[in-house]
C-alpha cells in the first residue's frame, strides 16, 4: 500500500476524509446531507455481507432477510443526514436480533449525539423508569410510567425516532408518578456533557458504577475475591499475574464475570489455564457459512431439472452449506505452576462472548462450581464492514457451540447453582450471589 493509500485509510477510519481541490482533512459531521447512492450502498453492503455471512438466521425461521432490506430502502432514503443514515442502518441490523452483529459508532459520533440523562425498561408491558441523573429523583420518581415523549406515545416515539439525538437538543417527557399523578418534565439530551463536567451520578446508583478491568481483594476466611469486568485487554491478564502469589496463599477463589461483557478469548484462556484441575482445556466447537460459485452455478441447473426437492449441490443454492470445526484442545499450565483449589465463578445475563469462552474452558474442571444465572448466550466472530462516512459494522460469521456440538446460543451457560436474578427495583442491597459463594466454600471444607 503506498504511503497515500495508508493515509486515506486511516482518515476513513477516524471518521475524516480529504476535500481533494484544497487537500484540507474534512471532518464528517453528523449533520452532513448524504447522497442518495451513498445511503443505497450502505445498506445494500450490510445486506449483501449479511446475506452470505451472518450464522443465525435459522433463530428467525419466519424472517424474510431480502424483503427486510426491501422495506428499508424507502427508510434509508428518507434519512436526511449521517446520523439519520447512522440510526437506520442500526435499526437494520437490530432485526437480525444478535448481539454480535451491529453497526458501530465512533468518537466522531459522540462528540455531537448525546442522550437524556435517564434510562428507561419495558416492565410488565410499561416503560418505566429506571434511573436517572441524581438531581432529578425528586421531580421523576424512579419507575414512572412513561407515557409521552415529545408529543407522540412513547412506544411509537421509540419504534420510529431515537432516543439519542444531537447535544443539547430537548426532549420532553410525559409520566404517570408510581402514586397516579400526571406530570411532565424537559431534558436535555447531555448526559456525556455531565459525565465530562464530573460530579455527576445515577440514581439509585448501581452496584458495579465504574467497575475497574480487573480488581483483587481478600475477604474472610482467606477467601480471595477476584472482579473481571472484561477479556478485552490484556492488562487483565497481567493483573492476574500480578496477584498469583497472594491467590496461591488462599483457601479458595471467587472470580466475578457477571459484568464481563467478553473480549479476546485468548486472554480467557490465559487465565483458564491457572485455574484448572485438568490437563487439558476444550474450547467451544464452531462452524462457518460456504459459499462456493462452481457448486451453487450447478446447484441451479440440477434444480431445473431434478424432478426432487433433494437435488446435487441444493444446500449451496439455498446458501446452507458448512465448514465445521471441534473445539480447540489446549495444554494447562503446569502443574506447580496452578492455584490448585476451589473455585467459584459467580456469571450473570451480562456474562457474554469471550467470557462464556472462559466458562467454556472450565466446563470440566472438577474444582469449579458456577453460580448466578445463565450467561448470556452470545458469541462468535463478528466480520468487521468498513462502511461509509466513517461508519463501521460487525456481523457474527462464527456459530459457537459448546464442546460437544450442543447450542448455547441464546440459551447461556447454565449454573450449577442458580440464583434468581434480583427483581426489577429492588431495594436488597445484599450480594446475594456473593454471599452464596461463600457460604457454599465453607460448607465445603
Amino acid at each position: 500500500m503506498t504511503m497515500k493509500g495508508l493515509i486515506l485509510q486511516l482518515c476513513i477510519l477516524t471518521g475524516t476524509l480529504f476535500t481533494t481541490s484544497a487537500q484540507q482533512v474534512k471532518k464528517i459531521k453528523m449533520a452532513d446531507t448524504v447522497d442518495a447512492s451513498t445511503k443505497l450502498y450502505s445498506l445494500s453492503t450490510l445486506w449483501k455481507e449479511t446475506s452470505y455471512n451472518f450464522v443465525w438466521f435459522d433463530k428467525q425461521p419466519k424472517l424474510n432477510w431480502d424483503s427486510v432490506y426491501q422495506s428499508y430502502i424507502p427508510k434509508v432514503l428518507k434519512a436526511a443526514n449521517v446520523f439519520e443514515l447512522n440510526r437506520v442502518l442500526t435499526k437494520f441490523l437490530e432485526e437480525l436480533k444478535d448481539g454480535h452483529t451491529a453497526v458501530w459508532t465512533n468518537q466522531g459520533f459522540w462528540d455531537e449525539i448525546d442522550q437524556p440523562p435517564l434510562s428507561m425498561v419495558r416492565f410488565e408491558g410499561k416503560l418505566l423508569v429506571l434511573k436517572l441523573d441524581f438531581k432529578l429523583k425528586e421531580k421523576v420518581p424512579i419507575k414512572s410510567e412513561i407515557l409521552k415523549i415529545n408529543g407522540r406515545e412513547a412506544q411509537e416515539f421509540l419504534e420510529n425516532d431515537s432516543w439519542l439525538g444531537f447535544k443539547e437538543t430537548e426532549v420532553k417527557l410525559v409520566y404517570k408518578k408510581p402514586a397516579g399523578d400526571i406530570d411532565s418534565v424537559t431534558l436535555k439530551r447531555n448526559l456525556n456533557t455531565l459525565h465530562k463536567q464530573g460530579g455527576f451520578s445515577y440514581f439509585p446508583v448501581a452496584l458495579n458504577t465504574a467497575a475497574p478491568k480487573f480488581k483483587h481483594s481478600v475477604l474472610p476466611e482467606k477467601i480471595s475475591l477476584i472482579q473481571i469486568n472484561t477479556f478485552a485487554d490484556p492488562a487483565v491478564v497481567d493483573s492476574f499475574k500480578q496477584v498469583l502469589p497472594q491467590l496461591k496463599q488462599a483457601k479458595a477463589l471467587i472470580i466475578d464475570l457477571r459484568n464481563n461483557g467478553g473480549g479476546n478469548s485468548d486472554y480467557a484462556l490465559e487465565i483458564a489455564k491457572f485455574i484448572t484441575d485438568q490437563p487439558y482445556l476444550v474450547g467451544p466447537s464452531w462452524k462457518t457459512r460456504i459459499h462456493h460459485a462452481a457448486n451453487k452455478a450447478w446447484g441451479s441447473f440440477n434444480k431445473l431439472s431434478s424432478k426432487s426437492e433433494n437435488y446435487a449441490f441444493k444446500e449451496y443454492i439455498e446458501m446452507d452449506a458448512w465448514e465445521s470445526h471441534h473445539g480447540d484442545t489446549v495444554i494447562a499450565n503446569l502443574t506447580e505452576d496452578r492455584l490448585n483449589k476451589p473455585v467459584i465463578l459467580l456469571t450473570s445475563k451480562n456474562t457474554y462472548s469471550a467470557a462464556e469462552d472462559f466458562l467454556i474452558y472450565l466446563l470440566k474442571s472438577k474444582n469449579i462450581v458456577r453460580i448466578g444465572q445463565a450467561s448470556a448466550g452470545s458469541s462468535g466472530q463478528p466480520l468487521r464492514i468498513q462502511l461509509p462516512l466513517g461508519m463501521t459494522a460487525r456481523i457474527c460469521a462464527k456459530r459457537d457451540a459448546l464442546p460437544d456440538g450442543k447450542d448455547y446460543i441464546g440459551k447461556g451457560i447454565l449454573p450449577n447453582i442458580e440464583i434468581p436474578e434480583k427483581p426489577l427495583f429492588s431495594s436488597l442491597s445484599e450480594d446475594v450471589e456473593l454471599k452464596s459463594a461463600i457460604d457454599y466454600l465453607l460448607k465445603k471444607r
